[in-house]
Protein backbone atom coordinates (compact mmCIF):
# COMPACT_ATOMS: atom_id res chain seq x y z
CA UNK A 1 0.00 0.00 0.00
CA UNK A 2 1.32 3.09 -0.67
CA UNK A 3 1.15 5.73 1.99
CA UNK A 4 4.50 8.03 0.95
CA UNK A 5 4.77 10.84 -1.28
CA UNK A 6 4.87 10.01 -4.74
CA UNK A 7 7.09 11.09 -7.30
CA UNK A 8 8.50 10.26 -11.00
CA UNK A 9 11.87 10.43 -13.08
CA UNK A 10 13.45 9.03 -16.23
CA UNK A 11 14.16 5.16 -15.99
CA UNK A 12 17.93 4.26 -15.80
CA UNK A 13 19.59 1.14 -16.69
CA UNK A 14 19.77 0.33 -12.79
CA UNK A 15 16.33 0.31 -12.75
CA UNK A 16 16.10 -2.34 -15.37
CA UNK A 17 18.18 -4.73 -13.83
CA UNK A 18 16.93 -4.16 -10.51
CA UNK A 19 13.51 -3.91 -11.31
CA UNK A 20 13.16 -5.65 -14.76
CA UNK A 21 11.39 -9.04 -13.06
CA UNK A 22 8.70 -7.00 -11.38
CA UNK A 23 7.41 -4.82 -14.60
CA UNK A 24 7.04 -6.27 -18.27
CA UNK A 25 7.28 -2.91 -19.73
CA UNK A 26 10.35 -1.51 -17.88
CA UNK A 27 13.39 -0.23 -19.98
CA UNK A 28 16.10 2.90 -19.71
CA UNK A 29 14.68 6.00 -20.54
CA UNK A 30 15.41 6.56 -24.54
CA UNK A 31 15.97 3.15 -24.95
CA UNK A 32 14.87 3.36 -28.65
CA UNK A 33 14.97 6.68 -30.75
CA UNK A 34 11.75 9.14 -29.85
CA UNK A 35 10.91 6.92 -26.48
CA UNK A 36 10.56 8.42 -23.19
CA UNK A 37 10.23 6.18 -19.97
CA UNK A 38 9.52 6.84 -16.27
CA UNK A 39 9.49 5.05 -13.22
CA UNK A 40 6.94 5.78 -10.45
CA UNK A 41 8.21 6.05 -7.33
CA UNK A 42 7.28 6.35 -3.79
CA UNK A 43 9.61 6.46 -0.56
CA UNK A 44 11.82 5.51 -3.21
CA UNK A 45 10.64 2.45 -4.19
CA UNK A 46 9.50 1.83 -7.83
CA UNK A 47 6.04 1.30 -7.96
CA UNK A 48 5.12 2.03 -11.21
CA UNK A 49 6.61 2.33 -15.19
CA UNK A 50 5.87 4.13 -18.35
CA UNK A 51 6.86 4.45 -21.60
CA UNK A 52 5.84 6.48 -24.54
CA UNK A 53 6.88 6.63 -28.55
CA UNK A 54 6.16 7.26 -32.24
CA UNK A 55 4.60 4.32 -34.24
CA UNK A 56 6.57 4.40 -37.09
CA UNK A 57 4.00 2.37 -38.74
CA UNK A 58 0.72 4.32 -37.70
CA UNK A 59 2.48 8.18 -36.97
CA UNK A 60 -1.21 9.78 -36.19
CA UNK A 61 -1.26 8.14 -32.87
CA UNK A 62 2.04 7.39 -30.24
CA UNK A 63 2.46 4.56 -28.78
CA UNK A 64 1.97 4.42 -24.41
CA UNK A 65 2.44 1.54 -22.15
CA UNK A 66 1.65 1.60 -18.26
CA UNK A 67 2.10 -0.42 -15.54
CA UNK A 68 1.61 0.00 -11.30
CA UNK A 69 2.99 -2.72 -9.29
CA UNK A 70 -0.51 -4.63 -7.89
CA UNK A 71 0.35 -3.54 -3.91
CA UNK A 72 -0.01 -0.12 -5.09
CA UNK A 73 -2.93 -0.32 -7.49
CA UNK A 74 -6.07 2.51 -7.18
CA UNK A 75 -4.11 4.58 -5.25
CA UNK A 76 -4.19 7.24 -8.20
CA UNK A 77 -0.86 6.49 -9.13
CA UNK A 78 -2.36 5.15 -12.66
CA UNK A 79 -3.50 8.64 -13.35
CA UNK A 80 -0.78 10.61 -12.56
CA UNK A 81 1.55 8.45 -14.71
CA UNK A 82 -0.13 8.97 -18.19
CA UNK A 83 -0.16 12.82 -17.25
CA UNK A 84 3.50 12.87 -16.92
CA UNK A 85 4.09 10.72 -20.13
CA UNK A 86 1.76 12.96 -21.78
CA UNK A 87 3.83 15.74 -21.27
CA UNK A 88 6.25 14.03 -23.81
CA UNK A 89 3.51 13.91 -26.91
CA UNK A 90 0.88 16.21 -28.91
CA UNK A 91 -0.63 13.51 -29.82
CA UNK A 92 -3.41 10.81 -28.96
CA UNK A 93 -2.06 7.60 -27.59
CA UNK A 94 -2.58 4.10 -28.48
CA UNK A 95 -2.51 0.48 -26.38
CA UNK A 96 -4.11 -3.01 -26.63
CA UNK A 97 -6.34 -4.13 -23.81
CA UNK A 98 -8.46 -7.47 -23.56
CA UNK A 99 -11.87 -6.69 -23.26
CA UNK A 100 -12.90 -6.81 -19.58
CA UNK A 101 -9.37 -7.06 -18.08
CA UNK A 102 -8.16 -4.99 -15.52
CA UNK A 103 -6.12 -3.27 -17.42
CA UNK A 104 -9.56 -2.48 -19.90
CA UNK A 105 -11.02 -0.97 -16.72
CA UNK A 106 -8.15 1.16 -15.76
CA UNK A 107 -7.51 2.79 -19.23
CA UNK A 108 -11.43 3.17 -19.80
CA UNK A 109 -11.31 5.00 -16.48
CA UNK A 110 -8.77 7.80 -18.19
CA UNK A 111 -11.12 7.80 -21.26
CA UNK A 112 -9.93 5.87 -23.48
CA UNK A 113 -12.31 4.72 -26.21
CA UNK A 114 -12.11 1.27 -28.58
CA UNK A 115 -11.03 2.29 -32.21
CA UNK A 116 -11.48 -1.27 -33.42
CA UNK A 117 -12.23 -4.46 -32.02
CA UNK A 118 -10.06 -7.58 -33.50
CA UNK A 119 -11.40 -10.98 -33.06
CA UNK A 120 -8.75 -14.17 -33.01
CA UNK A 121 -10.94 -16.24 -35.31
CA UNK A 122 -10.26 -19.88 -35.16
CA UNK A 123 -10.70 -22.78 -37.69
CA UNK A 124 -10.70 -26.71 -37.43
CA UNK A 125 -8.55 -27.76 -39.66
CA UNK A 126 -9.01 -31.72 -39.76
CA UNK A 127 -12.66 -31.74 -40.45
CA UNK A 128 -14.54 -33.29 -43.74
CA UNK A 129 -16.53 -29.85 -43.40
CA UNK A 130 -13.09 -27.68 -44.03
CA UNK A 131 -12.00 -30.49 -46.79
CA UNK A 132 -15.12 -29.85 -48.15
CA UNK A 133 -14.66 -26.40 -48.04
CA UNK A 134 -11.51 -25.96 -49.65
CA UNK A 135 -12.70 -28.40 -52.39
CA UNK A 136 -15.39 -25.90 -53.43
CA UNK A 137 -13.14 -23.46 -53.60
CA UNK A 138 -11.04 -24.91 -56.35
CA UNK A 139 -13.94 -26.08 -58.43
CA UNK A 140 -14.87 -22.74 -58.57
CA UNK A 141 -11.56 -21.56 -59.48
CA UNK A 142 -11.50 -19.66 -62.99
CA UNK A 143 -8.18 -21.18 -63.87
CA UNK A 144 -6.33 -17.71 -64.11
CA UNK A 145 -5.00 -17.85 -61.10
CA UNK A 146 -2.80 -20.49 -59.18
CA UNK A 147 -1.77 -20.44 -55.88
CA UNK A 148 2.15 -21.17 -54.85
CA UNK A 149 4.46 -21.31 -52.06
CA UNK A 150 6.44 -18.07 -51.07
CA UNK A 151 9.41 -19.69 -51.46
CA UNK A 152 8.79 -19.72 -55.13
CA UNK A 153 8.72 -15.75 -55.53
CA UNK A 154 11.19 -13.20 -55.32
CA UNK A 155 12.05 -11.52 -52.12
CA UNK A 156 11.18 -8.62 -53.61
CA UNK A 157 7.89 -9.11 -54.73
CA UNK A 158 6.85 -10.24 -51.95
CA UNK A 159 8.16 -7.56 -49.56
CA UNK A 160 5.89 -4.76 -52.13
CA UNK A 161 2.53 -7.28 -52.23
CA UNK A 162 3.07 -7.31 -48.43
CA UNK A 163 3.46 -3.47 -48.14
CA UNK A 164 0.43 -2.91 -50.65
CA UNK A 165 -1.82 -4.87 -48.42
CA UNK A 166 -1.22 -3.74 -44.84
CA UNK A 167 -1.66 -0.09 -46.60
CA UNK A 168 -4.96 -0.33 -47.68
CA UNK A 169 -5.78 -2.52 -44.70
CA UNK A 170 -5.31 -0.46 -42.00
CA UNK A 171 -5.82 2.88 -43.96
CA UNK A 172 -9.43 3.58 -43.13
CA UNK A 173 -9.36 2.75 -39.34
CA UNK A 174 -5.20 4.22 -38.63
CA UNK A 175 -3.80 5.91 -41.39
CA UNK A 176 -0.36 4.69 -42.16
CA UNK A 177 3.00 6.37 -42.67
CA UNK A 178 4.46 6.75 -46.46
CA UNK A 179 5.46 3.61 -48.40
CA UNK A 180 9.26 3.66 -47.98
CA UNK A 181 8.77 3.42 -44.13
CA UNK A 182 6.05 0.56 -44.58
CA UNK A 183 8.59 -1.34 -46.95
CA UNK A 184 10.78 -1.08 -44.34
CA UNK A 185 8.42 -1.69 -41.11
CA UNK A 186 6.08 -3.87 -42.44
CA UNK A 187 7.12 -5.48 -45.75
CA UNK A 188 10.64 -6.59 -44.65
CA UNK A 189 9.36 -7.79 -40.80
CA UNK A 190 6.53 -9.30 -42.30
CA UNK A 191 8.02 -11.60 -44.55
CA UNK A 192 11.09 -12.22 -42.08
CA UNK A 193 8.16 -13.44 -39.38
CA UNK A 194 6.31 -15.88 -41.93
CA UNK A 195 7.31 -19.67 -42.77
CA UNK A 196 8.35 -18.89 -46.48
CA UNK A 197 7.24 -22.69 -47.60
CA UNK A 198 4.67 -23.14 -45.78
CA UNK A 199 2.85 -19.94 -46.45
CA UNK A 200 0.91 -18.78 -49.87
CA UNK A 201 0.15 -16.50 -52.68
CA UNK A 202 -2.03 -16.45 -55.59
CA UNK A 203 -0.89 -15.44 -58.94
CA UNK A 204 -2.63 -13.71 -61.21
CA UNK A 205 -1.28 -12.88 -64.32
CA UNK A 206 2.08 -13.25 -63.28
CA UNK A 207 1.01 -10.61 -59.87
CA UNK A 208 0.47 -11.48 -56.26
CA UNK A 209 -2.81 -11.34 -56.04
CA UNK A 210 -3.74 -12.57 -52.70
CA UNK A 211 -1.38 -13.39 -49.83
CA UNK A 212 -1.69 -15.89 -46.69
CA UNK A 213 1.23 -15.42 -44.08
CA UNK A 214 1.52 -18.67 -41.64
CA UNK A 215 3.76 -17.22 -38.90
CA UNK A 216 7.01 -18.60 -37.15
CA UNK A 217 4.87 -18.74 -33.94
CA UNK A 218 3.81 -20.57 -32.35
CA UNK A 219 4.72 -24.33 -33.54
CA UNK A 220 3.01 -27.67 -33.49
CA UNK A 221 -0.92 -28.59 -33.99
CA UNK A 222 -1.93 -24.80 -33.50
CA UNK A 223 -0.51 -22.54 -35.73
CA UNK A 224 -1.38 -18.57 -36.40
CA UNK A 225 -1.47 -16.59 -39.63
CA UNK A 226 -3.51 -14.09 -41.55
CA UNK A 227 -4.49 -12.84 -45.06
CA UNK A 228 -6.08 -10.68 -47.54
CA UNK A 229 -5.84 -9.62 -51.17
CA UNK A 230 -3.32 -7.40 -52.40
CA UNK A 231 -5.62 -5.13 -53.88
CA UNK A 232 -9.10 -5.18 -52.52
CA UNK A 233 -10.64 -3.23 -55.45
CA UNK A 234 -9.40 -5.85 -57.72
CA UNK A 235 -13.00 -7.57 -59.50
CA UNK A 236 -11.27 -11.39 -58.53
CA UNK A 237 -10.20 -10.16 -55.12
CA UNK A 238 -12.76 -12.35 -53.52
CA UNK A 239 -11.95 -15.76 -55.27
CA UNK A 240 -8.38 -15.24 -54.71
CA UNK A 241 -8.63 -14.70 -50.97
CA UNK A 242 -10.92 -18.18 -50.90
CA UNK A 243 -8.13 -19.51 -53.24
CA UNK A 244 -5.21 -18.23 -51.27
CA UNK A 245 -6.96 -19.98 -47.55
CA UNK A 246 -7.65 -22.61 -49.43
CA UNK A 247 -4.06 -23.75 -50.23
CA UNK A 248 -3.16 -22.73 -46.79
CA UNK A 249 -5.52 -25.16 -45.24
CA UNK A 250 -4.69 -28.13 -47.33
CA UNK A 251 -0.76 -27.08 -46.87
CA UNK A 252 -1.45 -26.98 -43.07
CA UNK A 253 -3.53 -30.15 -43.04
CA UNK A 254 -0.87 -32.11 -44.27
CA UNK A 255 1.59 -30.97 -41.57
CA UNK A 256 -0.83 -32.31 -38.90
CA UNK A 257 -2.03 -28.74 -37.52
CA UNK A 258 -5.54 -29.24 -36.03
CA UNK A 259 -6.26 -25.69 -35.60
CA UNK A 260 -5.48 -22.40 -37.53
CA UNK A 261 -5.83 -18.92 -36.20
CA UNK A 262 -6.61 -15.63 -38.26
CA UNK A 263 -4.69 -12.99 -36.89
CA UNK A 264 -7.20 -11.04 -39.37
CA UNK A 265 -9.74 -7.67 -39.04
CA UNK A 266 -13.47 -7.22 -39.13
CA UNK A 267 -12.97 -4.44 -41.78
CA UNK A 268 -11.37 -7.04 -44.31
CA UNK A 269 -13.21 -6.72 -46.51
CA UNK A 270 -12.94 -10.60 -48.42
CA UNK A 271 -11.37 -12.67 -45.10
CA UNK A 272 -13.95 -12.15 -42.71
CA UNK A 273 -17.09 -13.12 -44.79
CA UNK A 274 -14.79 -15.74 -46.06
CA UNK A 275 -14.00 -17.08 -42.08
CA UNK A 276 -17.81 -16.45 -41.76
CA UNK A 277 -18.49 -19.68 -43.96
CA UNK A 278 -16.19 -21.82 -42.20
CA UNK A 279 -16.49 -23.45 -38.69
CA UNK A 280 -14.62 -20.60 -36.62
CA UNK A 281 -14.46 -20.23 -33.20
CA UNK A 282 -13.38 -16.45 -31.80
CA UNK A 283 -10.53 -16.67 -29.32
CA UNK A 284 -8.61 -13.87 -27.36
CA UNK A 285 -10.63 -11.09 -28.73
CA UNK A 286 -8.11 -8.15 -27.98
CA UNK A 287 -9.34 -3.94 -28.29
CA UNK A 288 -7.41 -1.63 -29.79
CA UNK A 289 -7.92 1.63 -27.55
CA UNK A 290 -6.98 5.21 -28.15
CA UNK A 291 -6.17 7.22 -24.67
CA UNK A 292 -6.84 10.76 -24.72
CA UNK A 293 -4.04 13.07 -25.02
CA UNK A 294 -2.91 16.70 -26.68
CA UNK A 295 -5.94 18.18 -28.12
CA UNK A 296 -8.60 15.37 -27.19
CA UNK A 297 -7.32 15.34 -23.46
CA UNK A 298 -7.99 19.77 -23.78
CA UNK A 299 -11.95 18.67 -24.81
CA UNK A 300 -12.36 16.23 -22.42
CA UNK A 301 -11.64 17.98 -19.37
CA UNK A 302 -13.41 21.07 -20.52
CA UNK A 303 -16.52 22.39 -17.66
Amino acid sequence: MSTGARTSRPATEADSLRDGHRFTWLKPDRWRAGFRALVLEVDGDVIGVGRIGPNPVHPGRDLVELEIAPDHRRRGHGTALPRELGGYSDKPLSSKVAPGSERDLFLRSLGAVTYLEVPLLRVEVATDRTSRWCAAVRSSADGAARAVPWSDLLRKQLVDALTDRYAWQHASWSPVAARDVLRREVGEEFLGGAVREHSWAVLRGGKIAALSDLYDEPVGTAREGTLEAVDAAAPTARHDVALCLAAQLEDLGTLGVATYDLDNHPTDPHTAPLLHTLRREEVDPVHLVEIPNGLTAVLRDLD
